[in-house]
């Protein structure tokens, strides 16, 4: 190749007419591109647009290779059998009699929510076709050594299966327990599945851990693998960030939290890494199944979708909850509209927590609209970021969140990782979503809506901690500091779009 280019450049009054020719083509077939994508907000679009005129070779293959939320035609396909097997799943209830009680049931969990809960409710059941149950009993985690013993004395107390699906497992001291139970149920006799992310989880899938696991009986699937044999996904940076744990259909695990100990040895001069998790006991951890199965179903083929809806019983507590999936094959902006109306449920106040800030202009419209009409809005991300050019590229919204009267906090305990919201102390959201466009757009996450007093106030109380641990930014401070800085800021901030 480096041959043919020198001799290509040897004789450059020849080649110059051919790569004005091949740019050319190449920037008018990705601006087309772009412009026909209709998954493309008009914010990434314009950047992409300004990207490929400012480098007309480099702008559209960094465009094919990363700007597009492509799927290949087998995960296409994929997907539209999992959509076909839900709406399947609804006709046959509705014709064996359970749909009438289904709806009833329905009807019956909505009236309890007040208006606005229940607009936000059908909203994220038009996402993955969940409606909020009740019947949940709903326990939080912080600190991950209490988190994995409590995890690891499930799986033991497990009769029938262990479902287990994370972006990052590292084989540590504290997630050693959780593979050691896995390992003794699968020993028993259960059915016990591991779902790793290729990329997140990658320096775990090449020890011998797995090996392990799987002579125990465990059946550990790498999703979205990257290598060019094995590779069924479209893009590679397209990942599987989800953490999903189930139990015996009876008890479920969402959160920020992934297998790795708080200190996490790949990123360790960052830790603690601070992450928060809730324990789910009742109706919701069917939904949680249905995302697990399908997940595994697109990685591996097997149709499991038997164990959805058998064995899940209502929990001691009234608590109502509702699981959503989103990701490249749900409608787009489907997880930045959720967050944006659970903004706009806010009365009082609204405290959103994040490792990873780069939003979408309506998420920012939304936290300026509810400090500009009197709610208290806080933002909490941490200090100091593993990420320095979404660090940065943040500190761009900071002008505007000022100035509408937002309240922004600089975690100092370590890389704040949990991603929560609480709204009035009355409805909150657990997600292993960021608030950035990867996981707007590209990322498979998983989210839990939770409609009750008491969790909310359990995690605001979380919330607050955090706070406890931070340092406001003085907006008079921020408007003073130097203009080189400003400068850097603003530059990488041009690039938040496509982040």
């Amino acid at each position: 190749m480096l041959p043919i280019l020198k001799d290509l450049f040897s004789d450059w009054p020849i080649s110059a007419p051919i790569l004005v020719g091949l740019a050319f083509a190449m920037s008018l077939g990705t601006v087309l591109a772009v412009l026909l994508d209709r998954r493309s907000q008009s914010q990434s679009a314009i950047s992409w647009v300004l990207l490929v005129i400012v480098a007309p070779l480099a702008g559209p293959m960094l465009y094919w290779i990363f700007g597009r939320a492509w799927l290949s035609a087998k995960r296409e396909a994929s997907y539209r059998a999992v959509i076909d097997e839900r709406r399947e799943s609804r006709l046959r209830d509705e014709a064996g009699g359970a749909g009438l009680a289904g709806r009833e049931s329905r009807e019956a969990v909505l009236s309890v929510l007040n208006e606005g809960q229940r607009h936000l409710a059908v909203q994220a059941a038009s996402i993955s076709g969940d409606f909020p149950v009740g019947g949940n009993d709903i326990e939080i985690f912080e600190d991950a050594d209490a988190l994995f013993e409590r995890l690891a004395t499930d799986i033991d107390a497990a009769v029938q299966r262990v479902h287990i699906e994370v972006y990052i497992a590292l084989d540590d001291p504290t997630s050693a327990r959780v593979f050691a139970a896995l390992e003794r149920a699968a020993l028993r006799g259960l059915d016990c599945r591991l779902m790793l992310d290729g990329v997140g989880s990658r320096r775990f899938l090449q020890s011998d851990r797995p090996a392990r696991l799987r002579a125990a009986g465990v059946s550990v699937v790498e999703a979205l693998p990257v290598g060019i044999v094995r590779r069924r996904f479209g893009r590679i940076d397209l990942r599987n960030h989800r953490k999903i744990v189930v139990i015996d259909r009876s008890i479920g695990y969402i959160g920020s939290h992934n297998l790795a100990a708080k200190d996490f040895k790949v990123k360790e001069r960052y830790a603690p890494w601070v992450d928060a998790t809730m324990r789910v006991s009742g109706a919701a951890v069917n939904d949680l199944q249905k995302i697990f199965v399908e997940d595994w179903h697109l990685e591996t083929d097997e149709q499991l979708w038997h164990l959805i809806g058998q064995g899940v019983h209502d929990g001691n507590s009234s608590a109502i909850a509702q699981v959503l999936g989103t990701g490249p094959a749900t409608y787009e902006s489907a997880m930045p509209q959720l967050v944006l109306s659970i903004v706009h449920l806010a009365e009082d106040e609204v405290v959103l927590t994040t490792p990873y800030f780069v939003p979408d202009e309506p998420s920012l419209a939304s936290l300026l609209t509810a400090a500009r009409r009197g709610v208290r809005t806080v933002l909490v991300v941490p200090e100091h970021n593993d990420s320095w050019l979404v660090k940065i590229a943040s500190r761009k919204f900071y002008q505007r969140l000022l100035d509408a009267g937002v309240e922004i906090w600089h975690y100092r305990g370590g890389l704040l990782h949990a991603k929560t919201i609480v709204v009035d102390a009355q409805t909150c959201l657990m997600t292993s979503a960021n608030l950035d466009r990867r996981s707007f757009e590209l990322n498979l996450e998983v989210s839990l809506v939770v409609y009750d007093q008491k969790t909310s106030r359990a995690l605001r109380k979380i919330q607050e901690g955090y706070i406890a641990k931070s340092r406001r930014v003085d907006p008079r401070e921020w408007y003073a500091r130097p203009a080189w800085k400003r400068l850097v800021e603003n530059a990488v901030g041009l690039l938040s779009a496509l982040l």
